[in-house]
């Protein structure tokens, strides 16, 4: 079984659109739907739990923590992670998902390198934490901070203690398993406009990023990340 798990706060005006399209997507496989509803206060949970999706509560801990949260309520061995904005192709899930079963240890969806509505500051910051991946670690990674993925459950509650409880967890998630040498694919996707205000700050976002890409560095050099100690 595949656990999809959906990270909002505040998305009332593409949350139920969202649950009904990964139900559909993935209405040949056995699959649960587990919305965080991340401190909202617009009724996203309601209109979630009206959609057909389980819903959970992490009362504004970050899209991070409520990653974390779900993962640790997730029924299915295999775990899948989609945005609530409605910015992700539902549709993906199901080619990511035979990828891992295939063999990777993740299937990302890369999207492309400027999204629709995409600041060029934001582009230009995601260029350059490419770059410095490929440069100082020696990977390739079209996109390393996609919120479209799917992975191992087991995988993500074991570097529960390494994820940040903010929008860095993607970024960590990505270059943790990397360093450890395993298969990573990542299958090209549509981004589209997403509906809502985004919860992107540029300043501390991007210092939160570069320093994930910089400890992540160390990681690809080391070919391994270092052992989680505690619990998420």
């Amino acid at each position: 079984m595949i656990s999809v798990v959906i990270p909002a706060r505040d998305e009332v005006r593409s949350i139920e659109g969202v649950v009904r399209r990964v139900r559909a997507a993935l209405a040949h496989e056995a699959h649960e739907i587990l919305v965080v509803d991340d401190g909202s206060r617009d009724g996203t949970g309601a209109v979630a739990r009206e959609a057909g999706a389980r819903v959970l509560t992490s009362n504004g801990g970050g899209y991070g923590a409520a990653i974390k949260a779900g993962a640790r309520e997730a029924r299915g061995e295999w775990l899948g992670i989609i945005d609530a904005d409605g910015t992700y192709p539902e549709a993906a899930l199901p080619g990511l998902l035979n990828a891992v079963r295939a063999g990777a240890r993740q299937a990302i969806g890369a999207r492309p390198r400027s999204g629709p509505g995409e600041s060029f500051a934001r582009s230009a910051v995601k260029a350059l934490f490419r770059c410095a991946v490929r440069w100082g670690g020696g990977f390739e990674a079209p996109d390393l901070n996609s919120g479209l993925r799917v992975l191992r459950t087991a995988d993500l509650l074991s570097l529960a203690p390494l994820l940040p409880d903010r929008f860095s967890l993607t970024t960590t998630l990505t270059l943790a398993l990397a360093a450890a040498g395993d298969p990573i694919v990542f299958q090209p996707i549509d981004y589209h406009a997403r509906q809502g205000r985004s919860k992107w700050r540029p300043v501390r976002d991007t210092w939160r990023m570069g320093r994930t890409v910089a400890r992540g560095i160390g990681w690809l050099r080391a070919g391994r990340a270092p052992e989680p100690r505690g619990t998420g």
